[in-house]
């Protein structure tokens, strides 16, 4: 089963990084609707995403540059439903630490950038395993990841279950 579910991710980020490099419009700006109702480019990192399990929100709170090559991406699960929800089942995450599964991508460098591990192969970020939200609850988390090249200062991010956060600016320390 953890295979499969690994196997969903990398398809699903797969096809997500795909997306970064389609000439076309996407959908959020083709739609009036659509933009009303995900994140859509910014130059702040504070963005509100539905996402894909009903009731349940996410918020980017912040990606901020660090000491050492690093950034830190802060974000915010909120469920507005009635009902507890165990978003370790809804993704399909079982006992993996959901915020392994959050990524960036440095469009400029065609790169993808996934989560610091320490050396016992732990994220260096918030554990979120057996992630549940009671109704109306919320919860923090954050992640550190290599920063990019000096650069870049634009990213795309990915919260498992949210549309993607394109466009978000990396502040400074």
């Amino acid at each position: 089963m953890k295979t499969l579910s690994h196997l969903f991710v990398f398809i699903i980020g797969f096809c997500a990084t795909a997306l970064v490099y389609l000439p076309t419009l996407n959908a959020q700006e083709a739609s009036p609707a659509a933009s009303a109702a995900g994140p859509s480019a910014s130059t702040s990192a504070a963005q509100k995403a539905d996402t894909e399990w009903d009731g349940i929100s996410v918020e980017l709170t912040s990606v901020t540059r660090g000491e050492g090559d690093t950034i830190t991406i802060k974000f915010k699960y909120t469920n507005s439903g009635s009902k507890k929800a165990n978003i370790g089942n809804l993704g399909q995450f079982g006992h993996d630490n959901m915020a392994t599964h959050v990524y960036y991508i440095d469009a400029k460098n065609k790169k993808k950038y996934l989560v610091v591990k320490d050396a016992e192969d732990k994220p260096i970020a918030s554990n979120l395993q057996y992630f549940e939200l009671e109704a109306g609850a919320s919860r923090s988390g954050w992640a550190k990841f290599p920063a990019p090249p000096a650069g870049v200062d634009k990213i795309s991010v990915y919260l498992p279950g949210a549309p993607p956060f394109e466009g978000v600016t990396i502040a400074a320390p």
